[in-house]
């Protein structure tokens, strides 16, 4: 391989498909090496890799920190995967072609906000391949438990609609604490100084025109985030300083040309409230401190003042709402004024932009923890309730013993009373108390209200104000085990949730995912997105291969996600059939299959039966859309 190979400026052009077929060249060339720092030393040499972004400043082995050491020997062994490659390269080649972009002011305007055109047509395809791979995948439970992926992700926080809801919830839990504690609120936009900006607006609104910023410094989207992020932690450290206490939410959002900025829900009490804001003020404005309209420009911060007939936490919830809102899925947002398109587009496109950086959208700050009250939702009190209800209904004083006993995680009653009925011959007695040890010990029998105590209650509810008292009394902890990954190492993944009482797991070994189970992908190979060549100019003309290109991955993309729900739900259908087959099914199949081999037996053909209904859908849908999907489940 060539040593002057350029890595960066071959990924400002680079599709994901070269991606990975130069990760694989790279792992082959890296696994030739075998001692880690030769190997390290043969990567950084050639510019593959950046020492200082993996937080190692060099390769003295004899100089480093232990977890340096560790660290390196744990990149060297990385670097041999070609999927590592591939995730990297990937990652790479879309923030380096969307930051050409930047620096020529390509995405910016009403058409083209936030994101370049084919940075946006390049994630919406990966967006179609993800969709249509979990709408094929299966989890598997060592018990033999089978998990549609597609329902998986649609419970989880990549929902975009659970999500906005949790926001929601935690920010009015939020506002509620904040006004128990008589804070006060405030709504902050923080921008970066103008030679941060690519571009500038020139005239009045409503007709502000976007141009090139010539007093532009050449800084990258990437070090403007981390600007205003380090700003906000010198914020930090001055407000522990003078003991200021304080709660919020930041909402990071583009411009329309594409350069970040805050939003900021700051709570804070009144007596310090004057002295933060300073605070903020004066860290926001030292660098460029004498630049034009920066005061009012840079640091704005206006007190969220309730109107008539309302609180603050309605006040500051609604104020909220909107940002949460516009960057997720637009939901009941009239338009995005920023971008100047529809709220849909506009948060389509935002949410492009903040995982092209690799940025988070929403920060919750000062508050408590999110793990611990996302891992306590997830356990569920039916086997506490059903064990209070024996404990009612039963007239064996033993059978309600051992219930009590369990109820607050005590096994020893159970096992008493059933030594007892063994030695009276009571096997009415002891089968029910066999069966609720072997629950017991398979981890069934779960009593959150004993074991993790109020906090579990209030997250169960979806308290998040009461969620936020019970962690300052009776904090609840993760519980993590520790497992080896794909590259050797070990690794601490969560499992669980305790309190100071006990443990309760949430999270089973040995599940396994089975990608592409239900068969393979119905919508074969999805086109790559091709950028358009930069040619110096500020602006990009598309050939029309190119055009068709992206219309036909537009289309894909929708039918991909119609098609990847309908086949969930298909399947998930078929599969509760199977489980729980009807008496009158089992006569029905019998019947038939007796009639059939009497028929062979007799040499009289049938005639051939007609295609399954919904395997027609399916070769239709593939064929002719979505439309003929729904016609042909319409007719079943």
């Amino acid at each position: 391989m060539n040593p002057k190979f350029n890595l960066q400026a071959w990924l400002e052009t680079a599709t994901d498909s070269e991606c990975r077929a130069k990760a694989k060249e790279f792992a082959v060339r890296c696994s030739n090496i075998e001692a880690p720092l030769e190997l390290l030393e043969m990567v950084v040499a050639r510019g593959w890799i950046v020492l200082p972004e993996h937080g190692v400043k060099h390769l003295d082995y004899q100089k480093m920190k232990p977890s340096q050491r560790r660290y390196v020997l744990e990149l060297a062994a990385r670097i041999k995967s070609d999927k590592w490659w591939s995730k990297r390269l990937r990652t790479l080649a879309i923030r380096a072609a969307e930051a050409r972009a930047y620096s020529y002011g390509i995405g910016m305007g009403k058409e083209q906000a936030y994101v370049s055109p084919w940075n946006l047509e390049r994630m919406v395809i990966r967006a179609q391949q993800s969709a249509v791979a979990m709408a094929e995948a299966v989890a598997i439970s060592p018990d033999g438990e089978v998990i549609d992926m597609a329902d998986v992700l649609a419970g989880s926080m990549a929902n975009g609609k659970n999500k906005r809801t949790e926001l929601i919830v935690r920010m009015k839990g939020m506002a509620e604490r904040a006004q128990e504690m008589g804070y006060r609120a405030y709504a902050i936009t923080l921008t970066a100084p103008g030679c941060y900006h690519r571009c500038t607006s020139v005239g009045e609104k409503p007709h502000l025109k976007l141009i090139l910023n010539k007093k532009w410094n050449g800084y990258s989207q990437q070090q403007t985030a981390s600007y205003l992020t380090q700003c906000w932690a010198q914020c930090r450290t001055q407000f522990s300083k003078a003991e200021i206490d304080f709660m919020g939410l930041r909402t990071l959002e583009p411009h329309k040309d594409g350069t970040p900025h805050w939003h900021l829900i700051f709570f804070v009490k009144p007596q310090h409230a004057s002295e933060a804001l300073k605070i903020i003020r004066d860290k926001y404005l030292q660098a460029e401190p004498n630049e034009k309209n920066a005061q009012k420009v840079r640091v704005k911060i206006d007190a969220i003042k309730p109107r008539k007939g309302q609180d603050m936490v309605y006040a500051a919830v609604a104020y909220a709402i909107a940002y949460i809102a516009k960057n997720i899925d637009g939901y009941k947002v009239g338009g995005d004024t920023e971008a100047g398109m529809s709220a849909i587009s506009g948060a389509q496109r935002a949410t492009v932009w903040a995982r092209i950086l690799g940025r988070r959208q929403f920060q919750m700050f000062g508050t408590a923890p999110v793990t611990p009250y996302r891992e306590s939702r997830r356990v569920r009190k039916d086997a506490e309730t059903l064990l209070e209800q024996l404990i009612a209904l039963d007239k064996e004083p033993a059978i309600a013993e051992a219930a009590k006993g369990l109820i607050d995680g005590n096994l020893q009653p159970c096992i008493t009373e059933a030594m007892k009925a063994m030695r009276s011959g009571r096997a009415d007695v002891l089968a029910p108390l066999t069966a609720l040890r072997d629950l017991h010990l398979d981890g069934q029998i779960v009593c959150p209200t004993r074991i993790l105590g109020s906090a579990w209650d209030a997250a169960d509810k979806g308290d998040f104000r009461a969620y936020m008292v019970a962690m300052e009394n009776d904090p609840l902890e993760l519980v993590k085990r520790e497992q080896i990954n794909g590259y050797g190492e070990v690794v601490a993944v969560i499992c669980g949730v305790k309190s100071q009482r006990g443990q309760v797991l949430t999270h089973k070994e040995g599940w396994k995912v089975q990608w592409g189970a239900k068969g393979k992908a119905r919508l074969g190979k999805t086109c790559q997105a091709q950028k358009g060549p930069f040619k110096g100019a500020s602006h990009i003309e598309y050939s029309p291969h190119e055009v068709a290109e992206m219309k036909r991955a537009q289309k894909q993309k929708q039918e991909a996600v119609f098609l990847g729900v309908a086949f969930a739900a298909e399947a998930k259908r078929k599969r509760r059939e199977r489980a729980k087959p009807s008496t009158l099914g089992h006569v029905a199949l019998t019947v038939s299959c007796t009639l059939d081999q009497a028929l062979n037996d007799k040499g009289i053909r049938k005639e051939k039966a007609p295609p399954d209904l919904s395997e027609r859908a399916r070769i239709n849908a593939q064929k002719y859309g979505a439309q003929a999907y729904i016609d042909a489940k319409n007719k079943i």
